[in-house]
This record gives C-alpha cells, sequence and structure tokens, in this order.
C-alpha cells in the first residue's frame, strides 16, 4: 500500500494528464452526438444564439467540439487552442441571456433550471481548460506523460 505521501505525489504528478483527457473527452463526445444529429440539446444550441441558424449550425458546432476536444487530447501548443475554447466556451452561456426563462425558474437567477444547471457547470468546464490552457507543463509531451502513468500504473 502506498503511503499518503506517495499517493500525493503520483496525484499530483498525473493530474494534468487526467484533467486534460477527460476534457477532451468530454469534447469528442459531445461533440460526436451533434456532428451526428444524436443531440438532445440540438434546439437549445439553435436558439440560444440571437440570429437565425442554418440546418447545419449544430453540426458544425459539434465538428468544432470535436476539433477542441482532439486539440486537448493531444496536449500539443494549448496556449494556441484559447482563444477557440474560451470563445466556445463563453457562447455556452448565451443560453443564460437569451433564453432565461428556460434557465431560471420564475425569472430567479438563484433557482435554476435542469438547463440552467446544465449551462452553470459549464463554469467547471471553462476553469479546467483555461487551467490547461495556461499551464506549462514541464513534461516532454504527452507520450512522455503516458508512459509515465503506465510505469506509476505498475508500482
Amino acid at each position: 500500500m502506498p503511503s499518503p505521501t506517495s499517493a500525493l505525489r503520483q496525484l499530483n504528478r498525473h493530474g494534468l494528464l487526467a484533467l486534460r483527457l477527460s476534457l477532451g473527452t468530454v469534447y469528442v463526445w459531445f461533440g460526436a452526438l451533434k456532428a451526428a444529429d444524436c443531440t438532445p440539446v440540438g434546439k437549445l444550441v439553435r436558439d440560444a444564439v440571437p440570429f437565425t441558424t442554418p440546418a447545419w449550425f449544430v453540426s458544425a458546432v459539434g465538428i468544432l467540439e470535436i476539433v477542441v476536444g482532439l486539440w486537448f487530447l493531444s496536449g500539443r501548443r494549448l496556449k494556441w487552442l484559447l482563444p477557440l475554447f474560451a470563445a466556445h466556451m463563453f457562447s455556452t452561456f448565451s443560453v443564460l441571456v437569451f433564453l432565461p426563462g428556460t434557465a431560471f425558474q420564475h425569472a430567479n437567477p438563484w433557482e435554476l433550471t435542469m438547463t440552467g444547471e446544465f449551462v452553470v457547470k459549464n463554469l467547471v468546464l471553462l476553469s479546467a481548460g483555461l487551467f490547461l490552457c495556461s499551464h506549462r507543463d514541464p513534461s516532454r509531451g504527452p507520450e512522455h506523460e503516458m508512459r509515465a502513468a503506465v510505469r506509476a500504473l505498475r508500482v
């Protein structure tokens, strides 16, 4: 059984990798659902923008999300991803502005609907992505991280 100090050291060493892989996976998964027109939030995505959307709009958002997810999974040049990621994440909050009746119960910002909770939880994704895009990872890239993670599992 590893000591608590050893366990914390392992968590510290591989936490960034886990965060990056989980954020990338969520982006690819949700993007694929939108790109394949299999998402329950398609209407919400269309309605949350202040302009008329073409039929392909939700699929295009899905493709953008897949690109963002694959970029996170690659772990390369994440600082270049920051503008695209931030723009996408901030656009998800448009529901709160353009569809307040969908996000809040009784027009009360403290009483979120299920849709409102779905949107507000994006604050966590936004924070995770901003951290990853601005953090200088001392490792030599994703291949090095993966090898280190596999070695840690063998211990």
